[in-house]
């Protein structure tokens, strides 16, 4: 696809894929296909390979670019392949993004770095933003997720970022939707924003969000899907029904549990989820009760 395409393509539902693991901790590359084979061609956007809810903290630098290799012969355009190439220091962002780009990477998904989190000043995230943008052929996409990384940025921030050509989106997981307004009234036009909270989805989208990537369309992308859907034919009494199915599967399963949570409804709903990488814990026979009546809560009265 050309840039163009690309860019124009960033909107509606993207699933950021969990990435299975086998019996000794190893990429089950099986089990991630058959995901993405059932998640491609259902309507979404895009996949996500190598985001949080992959397990890209815990993964080899080599494991993430073999999964967007193996996953570029699955998601097809105009469907999207998003690789998380964030890395703490400026140039070994620009060399992973560059490799996943020769593995087939429509556009890259980088986390604001944080280790050196006082540091990381408007400067700072600006420089590293439009360096890596100068740098690689394919679009960039900021990824804020102040919960994990500490990093709260600025809509003045998130503004300058958003003025260099290649920067093209902003994925926001900080679920605030105050800040998301703040954040659109200062980026240029025709910047997307995505969030990544299901909870403030519907809101989100009345603010002039264009989208989501949310970790429910592992395991249930056609109640993500009818939402956004919805909510584009101006059905917005439908659209906040779906957001009240939803909101159950922030509150009692992504918010308390994190990846394990998502993994095990995955695996409640039939599909490969598995253990999540260590030191991540999967849950207990306890905790998967609380997920397996959330699931049920969602889908109360649909007829699958």
């Amino acid at each position: 696809m050309t840039r163009q395409q690309i860019v124009s393509n960033l909107k509606g539902i993207f699933t950021p894929v969990v990435t299975p693991f086998g019996r000794r901790g190893e990429v089950d590359e099986a089990k991630f296909c058959e995901n993405l084979r059932r998640l491609a061609g259902i309507g979404l956007s895009g996949m996500i390979v190598a985001g949080s809810t992959g397990e890209a903290p815990y993964l080899a630098e080599r494991e993430r670019l073999r999964l967007v290799e193996v996953a570029r012969r699955i998601v097809r355009p105009p469907e999207l392949l998003i690789a998380g190439t964030g890395l703490e220091s400026t140039q070994e962002t620009i060399r992973l993004s560059r490799e996943a780009i020769a593995r087939g990477a429509d556009a890259l998904l980088v986390v604001t770095p944080n280790y050196y989190k006082s540091r990381m000043d408007e400067r700072a995230l600006t420089t590293h933003y439009h360096a890596v943008a100068d740098a690689v052929r394919r679009p960039v996409i900021v990824y804020s997720i102040p919960q994990f990384t500490g990093i709260r940025m600025e809509a003045s921030t998130i503004g300058r970022i958003s003025r260099h050509p290649n920067v093209v989106a902003l994925k926001d997981s900080s679920g605030d939707v105050p800040s998301l307004r703040k954040v659109l009234g200062k980026v240029r036009p025709g910047f997307r924003v995505l969030v990544g909270a299901v909870a403030i989805f519907f809101d989100a989208l009345r603010e002039g969000a264009v989208g989501a990537v949310l970790g429910q369309s592992n395991f249930v992308p056609e109640l993500c899907l009818g939402l956004y859907e919805a909510f584009m034919h101006g059905k917005f009494k439908t659209a906040r029904e779906f957001q009240q199915r939803l909101i159950p599967l922030a509150q009692k399963v992504a918010v308390p549990f994190g990846i394990p949570g998502v993994k095990a409804a995955l695996d409640l709903c039939g599909f490969p989820g598995g253990p999540p990488r260590l030191p991540l814990q999967p849950l207990n026979a306890a905790q998967r009760r609380l997920v397996a009546a959330a699931l049920h809560e969602a889908r109360q009265g649909l007829d699958y």
